[in-house]
This record gives structure tokens, C-alpha cells and sequence, in this order.
């Protein structure tokens, strides 16, 4: 087979190497964000729900920094993708989202448990109709920067320790914590797993089975999943 010969010639449509903001706009669908009282901004001129979805489309293209909205807000693909009308500036980005101070936590896990819930294909199971739910932490390497939180994590590197909850064979992501380096990766983890185990429920009635790591093994832990009606294996903590 000979070498096809293409023809290249300039077209009037707007071409995007982006197109997953399209399927990202599609699953956020409505959100009650707008219904979050922010103090500092009870009539905004730029809804909540525009910032954070702008938010939410520069994660999910990999940047992360509010500078990275000013080349998006010329874009119409970006725009229409996600229903933002206008998209912010990298200023009223940054000083929004400063100042939500963790606001919207809680509706945007609870939307992402729904969102799992409606559309996750299937959530396996690890043993017989057993779920598995899992959390750890996962300490992030951040060497050599000046960020707020950095600092020296059990993996001997400078950096946060987040910790993370997912479900089934598949992972769908539950629950996130953001965590500064050095404290112990017990501290907050009671108070983590009842909202991971909460937000669980919301995606499935089917048993589950919680598995941490031993660095959890914890009177305080044990009891949350009791409280959840759960009772223990070893190493593990079964609902």
C-alpha cells in the first residue's frame, strides 16, 4: 500500500485540545453552590458555582494555579463546556476561593457521591458482596517549596500528607483531606472515616469492608466503625 497523500487546508472551525472539559461540564450538571452564604460576597457579580466550576475545569486539565484561568477566558470551548459566563480572572479567582474557607466541602463531596451513585457503571466487591472502602495517606514530596503546611512527612521528604478515601475495586474517590506534613496521620482520622463511611452509604446499600493501613490501628477508629454498626477482622474493619 502506498503512502496517502493528505491535503492540508485551513477551515473556519475552532479546534480545542481540551474536549474532556465537555464531559466534565456534563457531570457537574446543577449544583447548590450558589446557596452557600460566602460573607464577604452575599451578591456576587460572578456566581460561586462559575468560580468553582472554572476551578474545577483547570484541575482537570492538570493546572492547578489560579494564573493558569487568564488564557481560558477567551476561550469559548472552556466557556460553553462548563456553563461559566464569564470566566473569572485569575484575581477574583484566587481571592474567592480564599475566602469560601472550605464552604463548599461538604455539597461538593455530597454531589460527588451522588454523581458515583448515578452514573458509576458497577462498584466492586473485594470479597463475596463485601465493598471495599479505603483510606490511607499519601504524603506528597513538595522539596523546595515555600508553601504553607510543607513540612517534614514519615516518608522523610518536605511536603503535605493528604489523606484519601476510595470505594470499591474501581477506587471512585469518597473522600480528601488536605494535611500539613508533620502531624501524626492519626490526628482528624476518626472524624475522617465517619464522613468517608457517611458519604459511603449515600453511594451504596451493599456491606462494606473499611481496610487502613496498621499506622490507623486505633481504639478511636475501632469505635467510629462500630458506631457506623461495623464489626472488626483483623486488619481490617468490617460493615
Amino acid at each position: 500500500m502506498k503512502p496517502v497523500i493528505f491535503e492540508i487546508v485551513q477551515g473556519e472551525e475552532d479546534l480545542a485540545s481540551h474536549s474532556g472539559l465537555g464531559l466534565i461540564g456534563v457531570l457537574l450538571g446543577k449544583t447548590r453552590l450558589d446557596a452557600v452564604p460566602i460573607p464577604l460576597h452575599p451578591q456576587p457579580e460572578i456566581s460561586h458555582h462559575h468560580v468553582a466550576f472554572s476551578m474545577i475545569g483547570l484541575l482537570g486539565l492538570g493546572k492547578p494555579d489560579f494564573e493558569a484561568i487568564e488564557p481560558f477566558r477567551g476561550d469559548d470551548f472552556f466557556r460553553l463546556s462548563l456553563g461559566v459566563d464569564p470566566v473569572p480572572s485569575e484575581g477574583t479567582l484566587r481571592q474567592r476561593l480564599d475566602d469560601v474557607q472550605g464552604a463548599f466541602d461538604a455539597i461538593l463531596k455530597e454531589e460527588s457521591a451522588e454523581m458515583i451513585r448515578r452514573h458509576a457503571p458497577k462498584i466492586g466487591a473485594c470479597h463475596g458482596n463485601l465493598v471495599p472502602l479505603d483510606m490511607d495517606g499519601s504524603p506528597f514530596d513538595n522539596s523546595g517549596t515555600k508553601k504553607e503546611g510543607v513540612a517534614w512527612t514519615y516518608k522523610k521528604v518536605e511536603g503535605y500528607a493528604p489523606i484519601f478515601a476510595y470505594l470499591g475495586e474501581e477506587g471512585y474517590g469518597v473522600n480528601g483531606e488536605l494535611r500539613e506534613g508533620s502531624p501524626h496521620g492519626q490526628k482528624g482520622t476518626p472524624e475522617f472515616i465517619r464522613e468517608a463511611i457517611r458519604l459511603a452509604k449515600r453511594i451504596t446499600s451493599a456491606p462494606w469492608l473499611v481496610r487502613m493501613d496498621s499506622g490507623n490501628d486505633s481504639v478511636e477508629n475501632l469505635r467510629v466503625c462500630r458506631e457506623a454498626g461495623a464489626a472488626m477482622e483483623p486488619d481490617t474493619f468490617l460493615g
